[in-house]
């Protein structure tokens, strides 16, 4: 019986925690204006780093500079493509979330990563180097991952070394 209270008990310790740590007056998550904050915050990044030559997409929020070209023009990647690359992926303050050597995605395919780089691979080809600036909705959204917090603007670097099915 003494069990029973004790396991009563303790679930509700944890609803009532669970429901403290809730946030009723946080405002709900509205799209359209993080897009709008997240377009500043890439142009401003731009601005004040005096990166020059970039391209907004026509028909996405991704911006891009395209910073060498390969020997393969033309010839481009496919969302069911096996890749070799070599990335790192920053925060707009700098820090170094990730990176890694052109073998690390040889195991994923393109359309099962951030749509930030389904978008902005597909613009180069073999042996090309791209800078991609990935607006939360295109990346992880409004949801931390690992040390990468909600809603934030992503810097990757990214060479294309080769890809294949």
């Amino acid at each position: 019986m003494k069990r029973h209270y004790f396991w009563l008990l303790s679930l509700l310790a944890i609803t009532a925690f669970a429901a403290c740590n809730k946030k009723d007056n946080d405002p709900p998550f509205d799209p359209v204006k993080q897009a709008a904050t997240d377009e500043k915050l890439i142009t401003d990044f731009i601005a004040n780093n005096n990166i020059t030559g970039t391209v907004k997409d026509d028909t996405t929020a991704l911006h891009y500079k395209i910073l060498e070209r390969g020997t393969t023009p033309g010839d481009t990647i496919e969302l069911n493509e096996r890749m070799n690359i070599t990335y790192e992926g920053k925060l707009l303050n700098g820090t170094t979330f990730d990176s890694g050597t052109k073998t690390t995605l040889n195991d994923y395919r393109l359309r099962e990563l951030i749509e930030g780089w389904k978008i902005g691979l597909r613009k180069i080809s073999k042996g090309d180097k791209i800078q991609l600036f990935v607006p939360s909705a295109m990346g992880y959204k409004n949801f931390p991952t690992g040390s990468i917090p909600a809603n934030s603007v992503l810097v990757f670097t990214v060479t294309l070394h080769d890809f294949y099915f």
